[in-house]
């Protein structure tokens, strides 16, 4: 059984293992240190809204965070996943899993959602607050969303591609047509 001790010595020379978790950089708290036998340090800290998140490091020396919150929802942080950026991975209590990425300052870049039932959407932010979201669903065919920032309005449209070819749209035409040339495989002899 593995035995933790507190470090109570000095924390002037202690690097912070929460440094290298830069999507959790918002999180401020205090942070308690803790060594097992084998020399591996823990970093714990509560928030200041009660969360409590504990960081270590893995096998590879990458800073990893695990967060749990009172709603039942966990989130597994890491500072360096295969791609070289952070990514989290979240786990709600209806078995919905969210996968979000990040860019090197931790600026979320985009998110994939898998719900319970096998549904799947990808949710991308473009340049000036655009976002573009994929909804493929197991029954009903795949949705195109986008909200586009244009001359600081907001516009918006949808495609909705039916198993059957057939296509639905709705919204501002511009955006409309912003979906067609930006996902163009999925429209591939498809009337517009």
């Amino acid at each position: 059984m593995i035995e933790l001790t507190r470090n109570t010595g000095s924390l002037s020379g202690l690097t912070k293992i929460s440094d290298k978790v830069i999507q959790l950089s918002h999180l401020k708290g205090e942070s308690v240190f803790m060594t097992d036998p084998e020399g591996n340090r823990i970093e714990m800290k509560v928030t200041e809204d009660g969360t409590k998140v504990v960081f270590t490091r893995d096998e590879e020396g990458r800073s990893i965070a695990i967060e749990e919150r009172e709603n039942g929802t966990k989130l597994y942080h890491i500072s360096s996943d295969s791609t070289g950026l952070p990514s989290s991975h979240e786990i709600r209590p209806d078995k919905t899993e969210v996968v979000y990425f990040y860019g090197l300052e931790g600026n979320l870049q985009h998110f994939v959602e898998i719900r319970p039932n096998g549904d799947r959407v990808s949710t991308l932010f473009g340049d000036n607050g655009s976002i573009f979201s994929i909804e493929q669903k197991q029954i009903g065919g795949i949705v195109f969303s986008a909200w586009l920032n244009k001359n600081n309005e907001t516009k918006e449209g949808m495609i909705w591609l039916h198993p059957d070819g057939e296509i639905s749209k709705h919204g501002d035409e511009s955006v409309i047509a912003e979906l067609f040339t930006r996902y163009p495989k999925f429209f591939d002899g498809v009337c517009s």
